[in-house]
């Protein structure tokens, strides 16, 4: 959300607003009934001040916007009826001025619809006690455009704060993914540093037999090599647990993928487990085939094991998280 100072763009407009007021005090001595007059500057000022200086941010409540639409509608009917003809296009129709402060703060802050109404309600009164010839002497050209101005002022916050909550969006995304990249980067560092002493004592009985390895050895190479491929590609999918069940899934003949493109990290710690617990469960379930376990994203699901027995074509585990 845009953060601007308020209080002086707010005072600014409420000063603008209170001299229209001011106007209607003065020019009211000339009213047919005086209190009137000062009665309707009384309840605009109220209706003003609250626009202005309540509320905090940039919108405003819908039944303030209802209650501008009333003043708009009231206003022109109150003090029309107390001004002499031979006063139009003077300041006695101060309130078309005070209705253009209002209506365009109105729009401004978000009450659109409200804004607009009152501009129509307005206009049609003063076109029915003024007359059409003195629709363009009252003032009434500032008042469409000041609602204008809010109207556009408005949508111009809007699409700013939309742009910002984007661009926001993709620099928190950015820092996700470089944080992924970090880890996936140190993990593979860990990853090598710890397998090194099995790579090494594996080549060295390579060397000693000649390249000659007996079936067990042959075994265990293929082992270290699946397992070295869960390290790079398994990611959040492995813990002790399902690396521990996928060994002797594959001491069992069965073939075994993971592959974790970064969703788990998003899981909760209560979530992980319940995922882990569920891919050990089918794992050491599954007593030949293959099983398949792939963290990915685009999908509706975060975590699919899809498991088949073999010589079927028919998933005996299709199981989505």
């Amino acid at each position: 959300m845009i953060r601007i100072p308020r209080w002086p763009m707010a005072t600014t407009a409420l000063l603008l607003g209170l001299m229209h007021a001011g106007l209607g005090i003065y020019w009211s001595s000339s009213y047919r009934n005086q209190i009137v007059g000062t009665v309707a500057v009384i309840f605009y000022v109220g209706v003003l001040s609250s626009t202005m200086l309540a509320f905090k941010g940039l919108h405003m409540p819908a039944w303030q916007g209802l209650l501008n639409l009333l003043a708009a509608t009231l206003l022109p009917r109150v003090i029309e009826a107390q001004v002499d003809p031979h006063f139009y296009g003077t300041y006695a129709t101060w309130y078309v001025g005070g209705l253009a402060v209002l209506l365009g703060a109105t729009a401004l802050r978000g009450q659109l619809h409200f804004a607009w109404g009152g501009l129509l309600i307005a206009t049609a009164e003063i076109i029915l006690w003024e007359g059409l010839e003195n629709l363009l002497r009252s003032g009434w050209v500032g008042m469409v455009l000041l609602v204008v101005i809010g109207h556009a002022a408005n949508l111009g916050m809007k699409r700013s704060e939309s742009d910002i909550d984007r661009a926001n969006q993709a620099s928190s995304e950015a820092a996700v993914n470089a944080r992924r990249v970090a880890v996936a980067l140190e993990t593979q560092s860990k990853t090598f540093d710890e397998w090194v002493p099995n790579i090494q004592n594996l080549l060295r009985r390579v060397i000693a037999q000649k390249g000659k390895l007996s079936e067990e050895d042959r075994r265990e190479a293929l082992l270290l090599e699946a397992q070295l491929s869960d390290e790079v590609m398994g990611g959040d999918i492995l813990d002790k647990r399902v690396s521990r069940a996928v060994r002797q899934a594959r001491l069992r003949g069965v073939e075994v993928y993971l592959m974790d493109d970064g969703v788990l990290a998003t899981l909760q710690t209560v979530e992980l487990a319940e995922v882990r617990q569920k891919i050990v469960d089918v794992i050491n379930e599954q007593r030949s085939g293959k099983v398949t376990v792939r963290a990915a994203f685009g999908n509706r699901w975060r975590v699919s094991i899809i498991a088949f027995e073999r010589g079927s074509k028919i998933a005996n585990v299709d199981w989505k998280f």
